[in-house]
């Protein structure tokens, strides 16, 4: 049996060439003899010279510039997104990395919806002379991400439970009142225990239902909770209908809806928990009025791109598989004057992956397997960008042998792991890797199974490739929101997190195992 003691050797060489946390952040890690009783794989060992070009100062810099005024949020189908594309566009070149788009270009395109929120936005409430609260605009409410644009003077409002109609079931929110010329108030989402509504649950076709009934405008209710502020809850709009160009709308708090409702024995609760009790609807006619405006401009086909770069495998018989690590580069824009900056999501996890690209191609050492760096365009759309990447693969998709996600890697102090049930060995890759490098307590996490959601991991577990996905917690959630700022991303935990990825991501690419 081969003695660990030039493995050992090496692996002190190899961390006194690699950025130590200790070095860093003033954080006093153990030595490394005491964090991991068994020597790093050779692979492992391969991957840590790429360490020493991850830095924590540059990532920093690189999310305060992504995540800066000048990208207005990074709306997929924007002047601001496209200037994040070029962005990502020459980092990738500059870093050395082999295009992955079309005609020799880092850029993937593909055509999508746009709408962009361009202001002005406005709300008031009158009730028999009084007069509502100065709401506040990015804060009390916000615009729908497909909203239409328009202006309402003075307008009567109707309660309609949550906009929905199906002739099949009998359910109609707009049974016996009138929303002619009014604006329709109607929660968010569906009926609880109503059954799956499937795209009819969407704002298009709640949209689309209140145009039908002669409706001028809609006032989403949505509660984020006592003293946040109210975020862009989405901007997909859904497959089913079609866009109302002349129909404005705005997501409300609670506060605002019980305003609305002011001269009635109602909340926005009261009537959420009946409708829930008696499983029917319950629309109103209110004695509020309302004035409102929204300006935006949509086009119904625009073109956008996913940036992808290559680095090639080193091993000839190898190379032609991949492993593919990516995050969505775009946010949920700008509405008038307010900029949604998006630092957590996602800058926090498009800079890490450009990071890594960097240091791996700086790096003497490259994996056996060639790897995708890719940066999704269109996931607030609805993973759009990331479903276009898994059904149009610059390679078949059948050598791709693992993916990586980062969806919000920087909000806070605790790093998940989902899909480590599904594939043991990323898992193990990940876990030594963050005992040395991230101090996470991944070993001590329940491993968890990959399944679809609201990321772009979706398209790939759906395509059948092993697939892992990476996120932070542990901080106030501000995603979506005005306050999703640089300053809010603990700094020293998204810098280990960056070796712990840079780490598996080397392994995923470099093993010579077989997933089971």
């Amino acid at each position: 049996m081969r003695s660990p003691r030039p493995l050992l050797a090496l692996l002190v060489g190899l961390l006194c060439l690699a950025p130590h946390p200790a070095v860093s952040q003033q954080r006093q890690l153990p030595p490394a003899s005491e964090r991991q009783e068994q020597p790093p794989s050779p692979s492992f060992m391969r991957g840590a010279l790429g360490l020493p070009f991850l830095d924590q100062q540059t990532l920093k810099d690189a999310v305060y510039e992504l995540a800066s005024p000048e990208f207005e949020g990074r709306l997929t189908g924007t002047p601001g997104h496209d200037l994040a594309v070029r962005y990502a566009s020459e980092r990738f070149r500059a870093a050395g990395l082999r295009p992955g788009g079309t005609d020799g270009s880092f850029l993937q395109p593909f055509t999508i919806e746009a709408n962009e929120v361009t202001g002005p936005i406005e709300l008031r409430i009158e009730y028999e002379g009084w007069s509502g609260a100065p709401y506040r605009f990015g804060r009390d409410y916000v615009a729908r991400g497909f909203t239409g644009s328009g202006r309402v003077e003075d307008a009567s409002v109707v309660f309609v439970g949550y906009g929905l109609v199906d002739t099949e079931t009998g359910w109609d929110d707009y049974a016996g009142v009138d929303a002619t010329g009014k604006v329709a108030l109607m929660f968010m989402g569906t009926p609880p225990g109503g059954g799956d509504w499937g795209e009819k649950s969407r704002p298009r076709f709640k949209a689309s239902l209140a145009a039908e009934r002669g409706a001028r405008a809609i006032l989403l209710i949505d509660d984020p909770g006592e003293g946040a502020i109210s975020p862009i809850v989405s901007v997909y709009h859904g497959m089913e209908g079609a866009q109302q160009e002349n129909m404005p709308q705005l997501s409300v708090r609670n506060r605002i809806a019980d305003d609305l409702l002011r001269g009635l024995p109602h909340t926005a609760a009261s009537l959420r928990s009946q409708i829930a009790d008696t499983q029917r609807p319950f629309p109103l006619e209110l004695e509020t009025r309302v004035t409102l405006e929204v300006g935006a401009q949509y086009t119904s086909e625009r073109t956008t791109w996913n940036v992808v770069g290559w680095i090639d495998g080193s091993d000839p018989s190898l190379s032609d598989e991949y492993v593919i690590v990516g995050g969505h580069l775009d946010h949920v824009g700008r509405q008038g004057d307010v900029i949604f900056q998006g630092a957590q999501d996602n800058a926090s996890g498009s800079v890490m992956v450009m990071a890594m690209a960097e240091a791996m191609a700086r790096s003497a050492v490259k994996p056996r397997r060639s790897v995708a760096f890719v940066l999704f365009a269109g996931e607030e759309l609805f993973l759009l960008g990331s479903e276009y990447f898994a059904s149009h693969p610059p390679r078949p998709i059948s050598d791709a042998v693992g993916m990586m996600n980062l969806d919000m890697v920087g909000t806070g102090p605790r790093l998940r792991m989902d899909g480590g049930a599904t594939t043991p060995i990323f898992q193990q890759f990940a876990v030594d890797a963050d005992r040395l490098y991230g101090g996470f307590d991944l070993a001590d996490s329940e491993p968890t199974p990959a399944v679809p959601g609201a990321s772009d991991h979706t398209a790939f577990i759906n395509a059948g490739v092993p697939t892992v996905y990476f996120h932070s917690s542990g901080a106030q959630g501000r995603a979506h929101t005005a306050e999703d700022l640089p300053e809010g991303i603990d700094y020293d935990a998204y810098y280990r997190t960056a070796l712990v990825l840079y780490l598996t991501l080397f392994q995923m690419a470099d093993r010579t195992s077989v997933i089971p």
